[in-house]
């Protein structure tokens, strides 16, 4: 299986260095590597293109977002295989690997994904899914799918539990190996979302094609989030969530979900200002993103 990696670059320098070097370690002899610049202000290309792999640099004019520009950066590739890759991703020993075997194992898999750790070693909840409901909603933001007798009612929209193998409905886009004949069948990400649920979107396009959506805990990715990221990320990140659950649920399925999301982020806020004042500060701003999602008539 030939793989070519696709990093998508915004003000990226700090990372890419990092990131390239884990594929270095990783990658096999076949595979090749994109970078592209997304209009990025800083050195980012230079960067990208002074690096022993001497990765393939593409530019674009303006900032398409993520999905935009992992599909400028994989137009035309005749891969088996798109390993897309944050620019604060790492991967570790072995990843590439297990997901490859992984894919050639079960040929209806469109996608496969790794276990996703934050700098502490734990598993990032958002490594993977159910699709955003109401009651996947409620089943994390209320905590209700943590309760052993209330997992048959409720999903979760992230992971309880990130070392399980499963089936989820979507895998992150941080890190997450695309066969190419299933991307390309679906038309590659939706350029209308610019940022935030791209993949979620991308993961449902799939399965709705009949492709399957695989994660394999045993390969490891390293993340540190929001480098490129501005302050109102909570707020962002609700909004795309919300905008989301409308268009693909229903409105006022949206609307319900986001009251069940504004009750569980209030008092998570509430419960972590002591110990954990700057979760506690994301979580409240969440809530009120959260609340006006619900208060709002936006049209499916």
């Amino acid at each position: 299986m030939i793989i070519e990696y696709a990093v998508v670059a915004y003000r990226s320098r700090a990372e890419l260095v990092g990131c390239l070097d884990s594929i270095a370690m990783d990658a096999p002899a076949e595979a090749c590597v994109v970078v592209v610049d997304n209009a990025s202000p800083d050195d980012s290309a230079a960067v990208a293109a002074s690096h022993q792999l001497a990765p393939r640099i593409v530019a674009s004019a303006k900032n398409l977002g993520f999905g935009g520009g992992c599909n400028l950066g994989v137009a035309g590739s005749t891969a088996d295989a798109l390993f897309f890759l944050n620019p604060d991703a790492r991967l570790k020993p072995g990843a590439t690997a297990l997901l490859t075997r992984a894919m050639d194992a079960d040929r209806s898999l469109g996608v496969v994904a790794p276990r996703v750790i934050d700098p502490t070693g734990e598993s990032r909840a958002a490594s993977a899914g159910a699709e955003p409901t109401i009651r996947s909603t409620i089943g994390h933001f209320l905590a209700l799918a943590r309760i052993p007798g209330m997992r048959g009612l409720f999903t979760s929209v992230f992971l309880v539990d990130g070392s399980l193998p499963v089936r989820p409905d979507w895998v992150s886009g941080a890190a997450m190996l695309v066969r190419k004949s299933a991307f390309d069948q679906i038309g590659g990400f939706d350029e209308r979302i610019f940022m935030y649920m791209e993949d979620v979107d991308l993961c449902r396009r799939l399965r709705e094609q009949g492709w399957g959506v695989g994660y394999e805990p045993e390969a490891v990715v390293g993340h540190v989030m929001g480098h490129s990221q501005s302050t109102d990320q909570p707020v962002r990140w609700y909004n795309a969530y919300h905008t989301y659950v409308s268009v693909n649920h229903g409105s006022m399925h949206a609307r319900a979900a986001s009251l069940a999301a504004a009750l569980g982020l209030g008092l998570r806020a509430v419960a972590y200002r002591r110990k954990r004042p700057v979760n506690s500060a994301r979580m409240a701003r969440s809530a009120r993103a959260a609340l006006r999602a619900a208060a709002s008539r936006t049209r499916k």
